[in-house]
C-alpha cells in the first residue's frame, strides 16, 4: 500500500495511535503517577474534616531505582572487522569521535531524567538526530543531538510490538511555537498559502503540555518510515506540511525505547508506581486520621456546670470566675480521652515497610537499618539490588542502541574531519583528517560498556597486569605500561616516550663503548 504523504494522512495515523493510548488508559495513569511522584496526591480532593499529610514512599523508591541504576561512564569500543593497519588507526578514530559526540550532545546527563521518566510512566525515548548548527570547534559544524521523548508523545506504527527497528512507521509529537515552525516551513521551500495555514492549536486533555494562556504553538508530528535507501522523513501539522519528505541513508531508526517492566502484547511497559498508589493514598489517609486524633484527645478538657458558670469558664491566670451557689463544692472536673491504640501506628509503620519492600527497595538500601553488622548488610543490598538485574540490563541494551545509532549517523553526516590522537610512540599528538563516510554501509564489532562495566574491566586489567610485573613474566616496563589503560597512569604517553628515549640512548651508549675498545 502507497502512503499518502499528506498531512491528513499523517495526523490520521497519529490519531488512531491516541485512540489505542487512551485504550490501555495511558494518559490518565501517566498523569496521576506524576502527581503522585511530585507530591500531588489529595489534588482534586476536598478535605475539611481533617488536615492532608503526605508521606511520599513512592518518591524515594524511585529516586533509589534511578540512582542505582543510572551511570554517567559510558566508554564505546570499536574495532573493524579487519584488523590491519588501517583498521587499528579506524579504531582509534572512531573511540576518540565517540567520546567527543557523547560529551557534545549530553546523552550521558539525559540518563538520570531518562530512567526516572521510565520509572514513572512506564517507558521513555532517546530521539537522536543531526543538528548542522551545532559548534564543534573545528570549520566543519553540526553534530549528533540527543531529545528526550515521553513515551505520551511517541507513536508506534504497530502497537503490539516494541521493538523500535520493528516498526512500519514511528511518528513523534511536538508542542513548538508557530512562527518559529512557520519559519522552519518558508526555509523548507513551503508555498505561503500552505504557510498560511500553520495555526495554533488545542494541545489537547490528554498531552502533558502545560498550556499557559495566549501560548501561540500548535502540534507538530515528525513522521519517519523504513523505504528502499534509508530512512524517509516528514514534518506536518494537522492541515498543512512543514517538511516535504525526504529520504537519509540511515540504516537504522533513530529512535531509541525503554521499558521498565515489559507488557505483553504493548509497546508501552508497566510503572512500579501503578500497583503502589492504593498502598500510598491508604498511608496518607491513616496518618491524617491519626495526627487529626491526637490533636483532639491528646490534650484533657475541662468539665463544668453551666447552671453554676452562667458566664462560661475562663482559663486566664488571674482572673476572677463568678459563680452561682457555694464554691466549695466540686463545680468541675478534668476529662480525658482514652488513648489511641498502638495498633494503628504499628499497621502504618508495617504498610510503608511492606511497600518499599515490595517495591524493591529495603531498609538496608535505603539506608534506615544500623550497621551492627557489615556483612549481612551487604548481603541484603546485593539481594535487593538483583530484581533490579533485569531492568539495568535493558537499561544496557538501551545505551548500545543509541551508541549505534551514533555510528550510523557519523557515516552519513560527518564527512572529513580532524581529529587529534595519542601518538602510540609516546610522541606529540597526531591531527589527522578522517573521511566518516567511509563508514557508511560497514559492519562493525560494537562493544559498549556501561557503569561498573567499564570500572570492572579497566581495575582488572591494571590488576593482572600487576601480577604479571610481579611474578617476572613481564620484565619490561614497556610493555608494562602498555598494557595499561591510558585513564589508570596519568601522563602515560610522555612517560612511554622518556623511556624509549632513555632505551634509545643505552643502546647509542653501548654501541659506542663497543667500537672504542681495541
Amino acid at each position: 500500500m502507497q502512503f499518502d504523504r499528506s498531512p491528513a494522512e499523517v495526523w490520521r495515523r497519529y490519531e488512531r495511535d491516541r485512540d489505542y493510548k487512551r485504550s490501555i488508559g495511558l494518559y490518565d495513569r501517566v498523569r496521576r503517577n506524576e502527581a503522585f511522584y511530585l507530591g500531588r496526591q489529595w489534588e482534586g480532593l476536598r478535605v475539611q474534616s481533617l488536615d492532608p499529610l503526605i508521606f511520599n514512599v513512592l518518591r524515594r523508591c524511585v529516586n533509589l531505582f534511578v540512582a542505582m541504576l543510572v551511570s554517567d561512564d559510558v566508554a564505546v569500543r570499536v574495532t573493524p572487522f579487519e584488523m590491519n593497519g588501517e583498521g587499528r588507526r579506524t579504531a582509534h578514530v572512531l573511540e576518540r569521535a565517540f567520546a567527543s559526540a557523547i560529551e557534545r550532545s549530553g546523552v550521558k546527563a539525559l540518563g538520570r531524567p531518562l530512567l526516572k521518566n521510565a520509572c514513572v510512566d512506564g517507558d521513555a525515548c532517546f530521539y537522536v538526530h543531526f543538528d548542522p548548527a551545532l559548534e564543534t570547534g573545528q570549520a566543519v559544524k553540526g553534530d549528533i543531538a540527543v531529545d528526550l521523548i515521553d513515551s505520551t508523545n511517541i507513536c508506534f506504527g504497530n502497537p503490539a510490538c516494541d521493538e523500535v527497528q520493528r516498526q512500519p512507521y514511528i511518528i513523534i509529537a511536538m508542542r513548538r511555537d508557530v512562527d518559529e515552525v512557520r519559519r522552519e516551513a518558508r526555509e523548507n521551500g513551503i508555498s505561503e498559502d500552505e504557510i498560511s495555514a500553520i495555526r495554533a492549536d488545542d494541545a489537547g486533555e490528554y498531552h502533558r503540555w502545560r498550556v499557559n494562556g495566549g501560548e501561540e504553538r500548535v502540534t507538530v508530528l515528525l513522521h519517519m518510515r523504513r523505504v528502499e535507501g534509508g530512512i524517509a522523513f516528514c514534518k506536518t501539522v494537522r492541515n498543512a506540511t512543514v517538511m516535504r519528505e525526504k529520504v537519509l541513508p540511515y540504516r537504522l531508526y533513530p529512535v531509541t525505547h525503554l521499558c521498565w517492566n515489559r507488557v505483553r502484547g504493548s509497546c508501552h511497559g508497566e510503572s512500579p508506581l501503578t500497583e503502589a498508589i492504593p498502598n500510598q493514598i491508604a498511608i496518607n489517609k491513616l496518618y491524617s486520621m491519626y495526627v487529626q486524633c491526637i490533636k483532639q484527645v491528646a490534650f484533657p478538657k475541662i468539665v463544668y456546670d453551666m447552671t453554676r458558670f452562667p458566664n462560661g469558664w475562663s482559663n486566664d491566670v488571674g482572673k476572677a470566675i463568678a459563680m452561682r451557689g457555694n464554691p466549695n463544692e466540686a463545680i468541675a472536673a478534668v476529662f480525658r480521652a482514652p488513648d489511641i491504640s498502638a495498633q494503628v501506628l504499628q499497621l502504618l509503620r508495617q504498610m510503608m515497610t511492606d511497600t518499599t519492600e515490595l517495591m524493591g527497595a529495603s531498609e538496608a538500601s535505603l539506608g534506615t537499618v544500623r550497621p551492627d553488622n557489615t556483612s549481612a548488610i551487604i548481603a541484603v543490598q546485593s539481594a535487593t539490588a538483583a530484581p533490579l538485574e533485569l531492568t539495568k540490563m535493558e537499561f544496557y541494551r538501551f545505551t548500545e542502541d543509541w551508541a549505534r545509532i551514533f555510528l550510523d549517523m557519523m557515516g552519513v553526516h560527518y564527512g572529513v574531519r580532524t581529529l587529534v590522537l595519542p601518538d602510540e610512540d609516546g610522541g606529540e599528538p597526531d591531527r589527522q583528517s578522517f573521511d566518516f563516510s567511509t563508514l557508511a554501509g560497514q559492519d562493525m564489532r560494537l562493544q559498549v560498556d556501561v557503569g561498573a562495566a567499564s570500572y570492572w574491566s579497566e581495575i582488572m586489567q591494571t590488576t593482572t597486569s600487576d601480577h604479571l610485573l610481579e611474578s617476572g613474566v613481564i620484565s619490561d616496563p614497556l610493555v608494562y605500561l602498555e598494557n595499561v589503560p591510558d585513564y589508570q597512569v596519568r601522563g602515560k604517553h610522555d612517560l612511554l616516550h622518556a623511556l624509549r628515549m632513555q632505551r634509545q640512548t643505552q643502546k647509542e651508549e653501548t654501541a659506542n663503548a663497543g667500537t672504542e675498545q681495541p
